[in-house]
C-alpha cells in the first residue's frame, strides 16, 4: 500500500511541477506512469497472497526480490532520470528490500 501511495504521490508532484522542464522530464513521466501501474498490480498480488494464494505468494517473493535491484540500477545509471527521481528510486529500493525480507521470513500455511 505504501509503495502504491508513493507512486501516486510522484505522479501528483509531477503534475504540480509539469511546467518545470528540468523536473518533469518525459523520462520521469514515463517511468512514474509505468511504476504506478506496476504498484497497483503488485498491490493486487499482495492481496491474493494474503488471502492464501500460493501462486500469488510465489510471485510476491520473486517481484519483491527483483524490484529493489531494478530500482537501484535505475538510480545509478547516469543521466537516466532527474536527481530527485534517482533519490526516489533509492528510497523505493530500500522499501522493497524490506518487503523482500519480510516475505522471505514469513512462512505461510497455504492450502
Amino acid at each position: 500500500m505504501l509503495y502504491t501511495l508513493a507512486t501516486l504521490t510522484t505522479l501528483g508532484v509531477l503534475l504540480l511541477k509539469r511546467n518545470d522542464a528540468a523536473f518533469a522530464t518525459s523520462e520521469a513521466w514515463t517511468h512514474a506512469g509505468i511504476v504506478c501501474i506496476f504498484a497497483v498490480v503488485l498491490l493486487s498480488v499482495v492481496r491474493r497472497a494474503a488471502a492464501g494464494g500460493r501462486g500469488a505468494y510465489r510471485r510476491l517473493q520473486i517481484v519483491s526480490a527483483v524490484l529493489p535491484v531494478v530500482s537501484l540500477l535505475e538510480a545509478v545509471i547516469p543521466g537516466l532520470f532527474p536527481t530527485w527521481m534517482r533519490v526516489e528510486q533509492l528510497s523505493y529500493a530500500g522499501l522493497l528490500l524490506a518487503v523482500a525480507l519480510l516475505v522471505r521470513s514469513f512462512r505461510p500455511t497455504l492450502p
